[in-house]
């Protein structure tokens, strides 16, 4: 008899237990649901140094084919400024989204600015997918756009109004959308 009450007695122990586990994977499954990745939730935050509502900062470069970018040349209409190098795991893969983006909202391509760093020496890569649709300026965010910018990672984006102030910042194209509300 008195195994027989031990028996049950671990038994209720490892019911209980199990039945913990699961009110714990429910209520986190419940938290997820909340996050800002989860269907009709809110988007992910703008990066930490691009916040909206920051003055698109001033700076210069060269577009592979001779002309010159300024942040001045860009006011007064909107822009989307995409920073990327041939060494990021994931900046290739947002190469389409931005083009098909930038076509969505309707910039042409002067108004698209895509920074590319080589330190692979395969921008050949990332031009053939940008040009034509994009200015492409050959620069590291080390260099005047990306320090201007205060940029720690790639990818980044950054999507401007036409009054020269962020309205979205992010690391994937497709958390830009955000931005479309309003704009």
């Amino acid at each position: 008899m008195a195994i027989l009450i031990a028996a049950v007695v671990l038994l209720t122990a490892l019911t209980l237990f199990n039945l913990m586990l699961t009110l714990a994977v429910v209520r986190r499954l419940r938290q997820s649901e909340g996050s800002p990745r989860a269907g009709g939730a809110a988007p992910p935050a703008d990066l930490a140094d691009i916040p909206a509502g920051m003055e698109i900062p001033d700076f210069s470069g060269v577009s592979t084919t001779g002309e010159a970018v300024t942040s001045a040349g860009l006011r007064g209409r909107m822009a989307l400024y995409a920073f990327f190098d041939t060494g990021c795991g994931s900046c290739e893969e947002q190469l389409r989204p931005l083009v098909d983006f930038a076509r969505e909202v309707g910039l042409p391509r002067e108004q698209v600015i895509a920074f590319v760093g080589d330190s692979r020496g395969e921008a050949d890569a990332y031009t053939s997918v940008l040009e034509g649709h994009t200015t492409v300026v050959m620069q590291t965010i080390h260099h005047e756009a990306g320090q201007a910018f205060s940029l720690t990672g790639i990818p980044a984006f950054v999507f401007a109004d036409a009054s020269g102030r962020v309205a979205r910042s992010a690391v994937a194209v497709e958390d830009l959308r955000a931005a479309l509300v309003g704009v």
